[in-house]
């Protein structure tokens, strides 16, 4: 576009002030205004209007220290080009525009081409396009580009090899990035033909940068990172070095294993420290075993290197020269590099009852036996009869009745009896036993709707997960795909809601939102993920091996890790159910409203000179939101609430598919950005210190539990992969623990006493054939729960009085023959549920949101907010929500008859029972499910008399035999 000369040399004179600003690094100068003219601030920013002048030309350039950027530079400017000035190809010559790397500086007029890196702006076919190219041969465009418009411009030059020799091949063009589109630029180009070092960038224009063309330049900087470049505070958990420490790259080797190190430990240690040696207890020839001598990449600190380095090892005259050790400490601090073809893993024996293979055990007959109830009679009269035991009769109906139904529905006998005596199945078609069962598991994963630690913020859609257990129980789901849908729902090919709910197990464990330390937040998760797998599905207590070899189970330290390696790459969070690309769109751009916002506010920090790093918390990005952005955001938050969402364990790697992921309200959250996520490494962590990464790992499960042809198998292993392991028949541990689980909520204890402990340190089994009985039928019947269930409730054993037989308690004081049914006291919930139910208040609604105490609904519904359980919970005995509860504690205290006798609850429940019995008669029929005895209608009438029916109810909420299972 030509314009008179008189605009022209104004436009010129402009474009040459421009240029010599930036040059000297001006701050002070707005456009048409000398640099006197104005007093600024680093809040009034600096813009540069660029001219044309019909060839090329570099109106702004600058120098570089090439050893600042050796292997990476971002860029970044915001751009505008004036649509009164853009010609359209078709009918012009089109635009050129860009932002160049050079080695060298050249003039105003260098074209700074042939290889060298360009992004910016040029014509393709009939358009103006964003473009990057090392040459005109290797040109990518992206977006067209539209006049008046600001562009935010990002510009990543790096190098694939790192080197000073190594060129510059990959550049890459965001344009309006969102701060977790690292890995996603618009447009990426590569060349091997390119600059090695960067010593000068610049702006170019170029022949169709015709005179009086205006573009607009405006806060130009340059950066090493990405979180850098895009004002990604150093903690937040979007920045791409917020977990440099974990993720440290791998230090060249300078020393062989194989030819240096080896023929050292062969010449001068295996003699005494290999296999054929069990003296020492330390071997050398296995890796497990080096790493608990050795802390890897530290080498002054390692227990074998200190004894080399003192000649206290080998012993005697042999010890090492000085090559020799020097090999041994490069060796260790470059991270302990081995080598399993040459010494590979073996597989730990161990002659412990529980980790021997699973084989039915034959089921005891007796000659002079008059039947039995089910073939677990026969292996505990087997038992009884080795010492000299004759077990007690058959309990009262109406005491089977209550038994039963406490037990399996967790609520006394209901009037109309006749149906729920009839059979088992009757109380397994019962909502009320999913409940009631429901609960148990919950006590085990250490369920709560809560973050935990300090910052305990609430889990709002947790609730899922619980139902989901409920439904589970009720629906007779087989144990086998409960917990494959646990521990690897979102991973299913047939992934659907109810699967990705089921990964609540996972999401169960705490959270520390007010943890900054990225690295240990996230492994706080998969330390508390771990150490629950293992109890739970195999009873061991796999978390002693965190720091070192467990003392007395075989689990090492790699076993450990490689366990916690199936849940490396997820983490819990809110998830969209049934995805919605309209609510998947809202929650994305609710991201974005909030990265923008807080590179706001740290960019104003920053150049208020706040100290590093800077903390922005979600409140802090809401309270500086402008009216308009606030506007919005309450539009968007509104519509998310009403979107269906749960919260679960996602791994963003390994999903059957996307999922998007929803707002959770927590200070300082994990990154949910998929690639940070996915490429969270699997390390060994040397001393369980999560800044000391040891070498990496590859998911596995325990090597006592593999085979030696899964040695030679390389295939990554995923979370189904070990869901499948756990349920399979190679497995001798999850039969016996879940059917050991089964007996223990059905006797109060299990026939192995430590429910999470089956290792060296647990109980043994007190009927260890009846333990593989029941853990083979479970397997035989398909994993089916109710086959057990139902054998337990047909079995005389279950069905045992409880009186006490003196003979018997010496030949057996602890009953570990099951001579007697033992009496045991109900859980906190049942107490409570139990006087709902008998005042006729008890809201049977199931499922849905968790409620407030005053809430008449079962207590399995109430908050369970991590350190404020309702408060007959903690009174009782509940669960503390932070470790699995394998068994409740029974504890006896002033504040329990405290409670029973004068809570407002109680009163209020005696009150509606009252009522509703009429009579002290009905009183004791209805909550003990029996007739009362002569001498307790005179005492109890008496009472009711002075005091009314409401005193007689307090009195029986008080009485043993109400809150004691008979």
């Amino acid at each position: 576009m030509l314009l008179n000369e008189l605009h022209l040399i104004r436009l010129l004179v402009a474009c040459l002030l421009c240029q010599y600003c930036w040059l000297v690094g001006a701050r002070g100068q707005a456009y048409g205004q000398s640099q006197s003219d104005w007093q600024r601030t680093d809040l009034a920013k600096q813009q540069f209007l660029i001219n044309g002048t019909g060839a090329r030309h570099n109106p702004l350039r600058r120098s570089l220290k090439s050893e600042d950027y050796l292997d990476q530079i971002y860029v970044r400017f915001a751009f505008q080009y004036r649509a009164i000035c853009i010609d359209d190809p078709e009918t012009g010559n089109g635009e050129f525009f860009v932002l160049w790397f050079d080695s060298q500086e050249g003039n105003d007029q260098s074209p700074h081409a042939n290889h060298v890196p360009n992004l910016g702006l040029h014509t393709d076919g009939k358009t103006n396009r964003f473009m990057i190219r090392f040459d005109s041969s290797k040109q990518v465009f992206a977006k067209e580009l539209v006049g008046d418009q600001w562009y935010d411009m990002v510009g990543r030059l790096s190098k694939s090899e790192l080197g000073v020799n190594q060129p510059f091949d990959t550049l890459e063009m965001w344009i309006d990035p969102r701060s977790d589109s690292a890995i996603e630029p618009d447009i990426r180009v590569k060349s091997d033909q390119s600059i090695r070092q960067i010593n000068w960038i610049g702006f170019s224009t170029g022949g169709k940068t015709e005179i009086g063309d205006e573009i607009v330049i405006s806060d130009f900087r340059i950066a090493k990172s990405w979180g850098e470049i895009m004002d990604l505070s150093s903690i937040d958990p979007r920045s791409d070095v917020y977990n440099s420490k974990i993720t440290s790259e791998k230090i060249n080797q300078t020393v062989s294993f194989k030819n240096d190190v080896l023929p050292i430990l062969k010449s001068n240690c295996f003699e005494c420290h290999d296999e054929s040696d069990d003296d020492t207890k330390v071997r050398l020839d296995q890796f497990d075993h080096v790493l608990n001598q050795v802390i890897p990449y530290d080498a002054e600190s390692s227990e074998l290197y200190r004894l080399i380095s003192e000649s206290k090892m080998p012993p005697g005259d042999a010890s090492l020269n000085s090559r020799e050790r020097k090999i041994i400490e490069s060796w260790i601090n470059e991270g302990l590099d081995w080598d399993e073809e040459l010494l590979p893993d073996s597989i730990p024996v161990s002659d412990h009852w529980a980790f021997q293979a699973l084989v039915r055990p034959q089921i005891p007959s007796f000659e002079d036996a008059n039947g039995f109830g089910s073939p677990i009679d026969a292996f505990i009269t087997e038992s009884q009869r080795e010492i000299g035991i004759i077990a007690n009769p058959i309990a009262s109906p109406d005491q089977l009745e209550r038994r039963r139904t406490l037990d399996m529905l967790g609520l006394p006998v209901a009037e109309n009896r006749e149906e729920q005596r009839s059979s088992v199945v009757s109380f397994l078609s019962d909502p009320a036993y999913g409940e009631r069962w429901a609960r148990h598991w919950l006590d085990v994963t250490r369920w709560a709707e809560s973050n935990g630690y300090q910052h305990n913020r609430d889990r709002k859609y947790a609730w899922r997960y619980r139902d989901w257990v409920v439904e589970a129980f009720n629906h007779g789901l087989n144990y086998r795909d409960f917990v494959i849908s646990q521990l690897a729902g979102d991973e299913l090919q047939t992934a659907d809601d109810d699967s990705l709910i089921a990964t609540g197990y996972l999401a169960s464990a705490r959270y520390s939102g007010n943890e900054l330390d990225k690295d240990i937040q996230r492994n706080d998760i998969l330390n508390d993920i771990t150490a629950n797998v293992g109890a739970t599905f195999l009873g061991l207590t796999v978390q002693c091996a965190q720091c070192h070899h467990h003392q007395f189970d075989p689990v090492s330290m790699r076993d450990y890790y490689r366990l916690q390696a199936f849940f490396t790459g997820g983490q819990p969070q809110n998830i969209l159910l049934s995805n919605d690309l309209a609510v998947e769109v809202l929650a994305n751009e609710r991201d974005q409203l909030f990265d923008s916002v807080r590179r706001r506010i740290i960019r104003f920090r920053r150049e208020q000179n706040y100290p590093e790093p800077i903390y922005v918390t979600p409140e802090t990005i809401i309270s500086q939101m402008r009216s308009g952005e606030k506007f919005r955001l309450n539009q968007i938050d509104n519509r998310l609430k009403q979107a269906d969402q749960t919260w679960a364990f996602y791994a963003p790697q390994f999903a059957f598919k996307k999922l998007t992921v929803m707002p959770h309200e927590m200070r300082w959250p994990l990154s949910h950005d998929p690639t940070t996520v996915a490429n969270y490494p699997a390390r060994i962590l040397i001393r369980g210190d999560v800044k000391t990464p040891g070498p990496g790992v590859e998911s596995d499960w325990p090597k006592i539990f593999r085979t030696q042809d899964e040695f030679g198998n390389s295939k990554p292993k995923t979370r189904i992969d070990l869901a499948h392991w756990i349920v399979s028949d190679k497995n001798p541990l999850a039969a016996r623990v879940w059917v050991n689980r089964l007996w223990q909520w059905h006797f109060g204890r299990g026939l192995v006493k430590s429910p999470n402990d089956f290792g060296l340190q647990g109980k043994k089994p007190t009927q260890p054939k009846l333990l593989d009985y029941l853990a083979c039928e479970l397997i035989d019947s398909n994993w089916d729960t109710n086959r057990i269930h139902r054998l337990i409730l047909a079995s005389d054993t279950y069905q045992r009085s409880s009186q006490l037989n003196s003979a018997n308690q010496q030949l057996d004081p602890n009953n570990d023959t099951y001579w007697r049914w033992q009496p045991r006291r109900l859980e906190s919930e049942v107490i409570r549920d139990s006087m709902l139910m008998l005042a006729g208040k008890l809201d049977k609604q199931i499922g849905g949101p968790s409620e407030d105490e005053r809430s008449n609904r079962r207590s399995l519904y109430l908050k369970q907010k991590r350190d404020n359980f309702p408060l007959q919970q903690d009174l009782f005995d509940g669960p503390n929500g932070v470790v699995s509860c394998a068994k409740r504690q029974v504890s006896t205290n002033a504040l329990q008859p405290l409670w029973l006798l004068n809570n407002h609850f109680v009163h209020e429940m005696a009150d509606a029972f009252a009522v509703r019995a009429k009579s002290v008669e009905r009183v004791i029929r209805l909550a003990l499910n029996r007739d009362p005895t002569t001498i307790e209608s005179q005492i109890l009438t008496k009472l009711e008399t002075e005091h009314g029916l409401a005193s007689v109810c307090v009195v029986i909420f008080n009485s043993s035999e109400f809150l004691y299972m008979p």
